[in-house]
């Protein structure tokens, strides 16, 4: 699908720096167990992992969430405008929740209810 301009115009002031190619994904190395990543890529380079979940989730839509919820951190308070920074060198990884699944040396769990959640019990 395409878009033409008069569709993206949102009366959002241009930003100078450009748009940083990042993308979110998510992989089930062995069965059961997926785990988040955060790539970038540049042109005429490899693309390079700026973080990746250091445990595994139980369920694929935990570990999309928990990602998603990583790469809003990491863009900050312009989702708007999208990431943007030009030095990513001073991101650090959240790792709150899968601290706590690695001391209890196991998978992030989902909830009983269907729903899912990194912090759940």
């Amino acid at each position: 699908m395409s878009y033409s301009s008069e569709h993206l115009d949102v009366g959002i002031e241009p930003i100078a720096a450009p748009l940083r190619p990042l993308a979110l994904t998510v992989e089930e190395r062995l069965p059961g167990e997926f785990r988040w990543s955060i790539i970038e890529s540049s042109p005429g380079a490899a693309a390079r992992v700026l973080a990746t979940s250091e445990a595994c989730f139980a369920a694929y839509d935990t570990a999309l969430a928990t990602g998603y919820g990583e790469l809003q951190r990491l863009v900050g308070p312009e989702l708007q405008h999208g990431p943007r920074d030009l030095s990513p060198a001073s991101y650090q990884p959240s790792r709150v929740p899968e601290i706590a699944a690695r001391l209890d040396g196991k998978t992030l769990p989902v909830r009983a209810n269907g729903g899912s959640s990194a912090l759940a019990a």
